[in-house]
């Protein structure tokens, strides 16, 4: 079954880099979704002129290494995570139209060498993550835990499956936060929750429409989420999402008095629109959050953003 595997031919939006084939080991760990771990930067960038200066390398450098390292930390548990659901999921993998060919689905990887990458991945990855710092160390260890009830149950119960979706991408900034000892907004975690809400929801509402009737039999919550309702969750989301942002760069205590940071704004709704116009074009998959880091419109939106973010701060401090 192996042999059948499409893994060495798959680019970037199936498991590739660039178009680079990668091992079925390493495709199954996704690191596609790594770039999502980079919220853990959050901190660092909007500290920019307040915790630390550019023209100071001794004050920004020991920040730069520790979140760096919280994010290849953060990726090592996250792939651990995604090894275990793929185990637990690989029957019902096997009979999706593009699921079926994930590397454990397809017999590439063994279930047994799956289990013990994750079961090293993890104890790499909380150990260390305690050593950087024990508040940090907690929320990933927590992390962790949450993610594999979520991957064998949780996510069967609609609603609670994308607010711990949700907890989960709030988890990163907090312990980006923690990391190099630097207060961050509550803001901040209203944005980037409501962001990851309007996410998980985009991806409930693509299985919905590939799958249609025959969704709730690759995931079970799917059986009570409706069409209508998921494209009004979407509608909803969206828009609370880019609201929730617009009002954080005028109103946080973080951001300058000024208003300027209303100047990123732009970059950020653009990413929105961006996103849904692909999503409800010729994007006919169900992993639609690779869309945010494949599609070079969005990636060029995202850079912008945290440029003029980090202008904003260092001008204004």
């Amino acid at each position: 079954m192996g042999r059948d595997y499409p893994g060495r031919e798959l680019t970037a939006g199936q498991g590739g880099v660039l178009g680079i084939a990668l091992p079925p080991l390493l495709v199954a760990m996704r690191p596609f979704q790594w770039p999502k771990n980079g919220l853990v930067f959050a901190a660092f960038i909007f500290s920019a002129g307040d915790a630390w200066s550019p023209s100071s390398p001794e004050e920004w450098w020991p920040k730069l290494w520790r979140t760096a390292a919280l994010f290849g930390l953060w990726c090592l548990a996250a792939s651990a995570v995604y090894l275990l659901n793929d185990i637990r999921d690989r029957a019902a993998d096997q009979v999706h139209p593009r699921k079926r060919h994930r590397p454990i689905a397809s017999g590439a990887v063994s279930v047994r060498s799956a289990r013990t990458t994750a079961m090293v991945l993890i104890a790499v990855a909380l150990p260390l993550g305690f050593l950087l710092h024990v508040v940090t160390g907690a929320i990933l260890a927590g992390y962790t835990v949450v993610m594999i009830l979520y991957s064998f149950g949780l996510k069967e119960v609609p609603i609670i499956d994308v607010l711990i979706l949700v907890g989960g991408v709030i988890a990163r900034a907090v312990a980006g936060g923690a990391a190099i000892d630097v207060d961050i907004s509550p803001w901040l975690y209203v944005c980037s929750g409501f962001g990851a809400f309007f996410l998980a929801i985009s991806k409930r509402w693509a299985e919905y429409r590939q799958l249609g009737p025959e969704a709730a039999l690759h995931r079970p919550a799917l059986a009570q989420y409706q069409g209508e309702a998921l494209g009004q969750l979407l509608t909803i989301s969206a828009a609370t999402a880019i609201l929730a942002y617009a009002l954080y760069s005028i109103e946080s205590v973080n951001v300058p008095r000024n208003g300027s940071m209303a100047l990123t704004v732009p970059f950020a709704a653009f990413g929105v629109f961006r996103y849904l116009l692909l999503l409800n074009g010729n994007r006919r998959d169900d992993a639609p959050d690779q869309i945010v880091f494949t599609d070079p419109q969005i990636v060029l939106a995202v850079i912008g953003f945290v440029v003029t973010a980090m202008v904003v701060m260092v001008v204004n401090r």
